[in-house]
This record gives structure tokens, C-alpha cells and sequence, in this order.
């Protein structure tokens, strides 16, 4: 009898060493797949409908960028009440409150040397702008799809989120339009509530993967837009070590973050990426077979 225990005991354990491995290799095949994605999405005519919207919106000063992140730190894309109307065919709810912005204002003189006229800046008056959260309308172009379908073993794998977080993990019902998740530094890690399984766990292990990689100091962390890149990276990788295929989402994320980056910032990049994949991948098995 003791050899026959030994015996079930060993099958077990080779067998969690498979589950394992096998794991990692989905992890690791998703990560070089996840650049040729990318790519694909900068080709497609999806992309290009994104960029032109996206050129519709002002590109406001860093001042002012830090005004709305105090004001609505979960706003994504701000115009103007007559700029959602004119450019988006959106309008903004009533009883919405504006974000105060500073806008520059500026007369017109003429240059005593060359006598032509030019603009000048005499200050700033507070001008008002609302989050896309705040409208009505027709739709903005998206580069992502939904995560659908359910998840294998869905309240384990959640479960093991919350095990393994240093956070604690809430599923939340007011969050704004648009907003699926965010991860607060030292506090706590969102969840949207009733979204479906796949997009759920997504955005857990997205959010997860920011309070991992970027809950130190932030004058040392990257910018926001390779953060977004990691976060969606990692995510994408563990959800396929999971079996849950996130490619229709994840690419177009990626890619609208990843614009301008260099190819060593992205190298750069993958590595971390790969690292931290493989330990969320470790420690949520270890969590699940607990």
C-alpha cells in the first residue's frame, strides 16, 4: 500500500510539472505572436478610421493634462461641449459637470519689424471640457473587441487573482463609461462589475500586472503609454497560459499605446513582459492547485 501512495503521489507531481511547463510555452508562444498582432493592426483599415479620429482631439498642454487627471483621473478622451458635437456627433448629458482647463488667450498685433501679424499670448481664462464618460452618441472608433466567452474553472482563476495580489481585488458597479478596470497605487485593484468572464478575468490580470510593475516611485516607473504597453502585454500572455485568447482585444491596445516607441524601448520592453508573465503564471498555478 505504501508503494502504491508513493506511486500516486509521483504521477502527481509530474503531472503538475506538465501543467506547467505547458503554461509557460502558451505564455511564451502568445508573446511572439503578440508583435506580428500588433503589426497587423497598423495595417488595417481600422487603424487608420482610429487615427483619424483620434487627430480630432486637441493636444492639450502637460499643464492642463495634469489639471483633468486631477479633476477625473479615469478620463480618456476630453473635447469640448461644441467639440463632441461638430467633430463626434456626441453630446454631452445633462447635468454633467465641465473639467477645468486653462485656455490660452491671445490677440492679434503686428511685428513693428516685419509688419506682419502674428498672435499674442496676454494669459489664460478656465474653460471647461467633458470625458467621452460624460457624452451621448455615436460611437467612437475602438480598436478593440470585446473579450467574449466564458473562462475554464472562472471562480478558481479569480479567486487565485485575488490570492496573489498585494491588493485587495473588488468588482465595482459605478466605474465610468469606458473604464474597465484601474489599479490605485497602495489601495486597491477595480474591477468593472457585470462584464463577462473572459473580459473580466482580462482586465484582472491587466490591473494585476500594473500593481506589480508599477507600484513604486513613479519618478522612476516609464511613461503612462509603456506602462499601458506592459500591463496589456503580460495580461495577453497569462490569459493565454490560462487557455483565454485575448488576441482581439489585446493587439489593438497594444498597438494604440505603443505608437512612437522605439525599437529598443520595445525590446526593452519584452523582456520585462516575459518576466513578469512567467511569475504571474507560476504564482497563479500555485494559487489554483492550493
Amino acid at each position: 500500500m505504501a508503494t502504491t501512495k508513493s506511486t500516486k503521489r509521483h504521477t502527481s507531481k509530474a503531472e503538475r510539472q506538465q501543467a506547467r511547463e505547458r503554461a509557460q510555452e502558451r505564455a511564451q508562444a502568445a508573446l511572439l505572436r503578440l508583435g506580428e498582432g500588433v503589426r497587423e493592426v497598423y495595417q488595417s483599415e481600422r487603424w487608420e478610421s482610429w487615427l483619424q479620429s483620434l487627430s480630432k482631439f486637441y493636444d492639450y498642454s502637460l499643464g492642463n493634462t495634469i489639471l483633468i487627471a486631477m479633476q477625473m483621473p479615469t478620463a480618456t478622451h476630453v473635447a469640448s461641449f461644441r467639440s463632441w458635437k461638430r467633430d463626434f456627433n456626441r453630446y454631452v448629458r445633462k447635468g454633467e459637470r465641465g473639467i477645468e482647463i486653462l485656455v490660452p488667450m491671445l490677440i492679434k498685433d503686428r511685428d513693428e519689424e516685419t509688419d506682419e501679424e502674428r498672435r499674442r499670448l496676454v494669459g489664460f481664462r478656465v474653460g471647461h471640457v467633458f470625458d467621452v464618460s460624460q457624452t451621448d452618441g455615436e460611437p467612437l472608433p475602438t480598436l478593440v473587441d470585446e473579450v467574449a466567452g466564458g473562462v475554464e474553472r472562472y471562480a478558481a482563476v479569480m479567486e487565485a487573482v485575488r490570492s496573489v495580489s498585494a491588493y485587495p481585488v473588488e468588482l465595482v458597479g459605478d466605474l465610468p463609461e469606458g473604464t474597465k478596470g484601474y489599479f490605485r497605487r497602495g489601495e486597491l485593484i477595480a474591477i468593472r462589475e457585470g462584464m463577462g468572464e473572459g473580459q473580466t478575468v482580462k482586465t484582472a490580470l491587466h490591473e494585476l500586472a500594473h500593481s506589480r510593475l508599477h507600484d513604486g516611485d513613479p519618478e522612476g516607473m516609464p511613461d503612462r503609454a509603456m506602462r499601458e504597453v506592459q500591463a496589456e502585454s503580460v495580461a495577453y500572455a497569462v490569459s493565454a497560459a490560462l487557455g483565454l485568447d485575448t488576441s482581439g482585444y489585446s493587439f489593438g491596445y497594444v498597438a494604440s499605446w505603443a505608437v512612437g516607441k522605439t525599437d529598443e524601448e520595445m525590446r526593452e520592453c519584452l523582456q520585462v513582459v516575459r518576466d513578469a508573465a512567467k511569475a504571474m503564471v507560476e504564482d497563479l498555478q500555485a494559487a489554483m492547485a492550493a
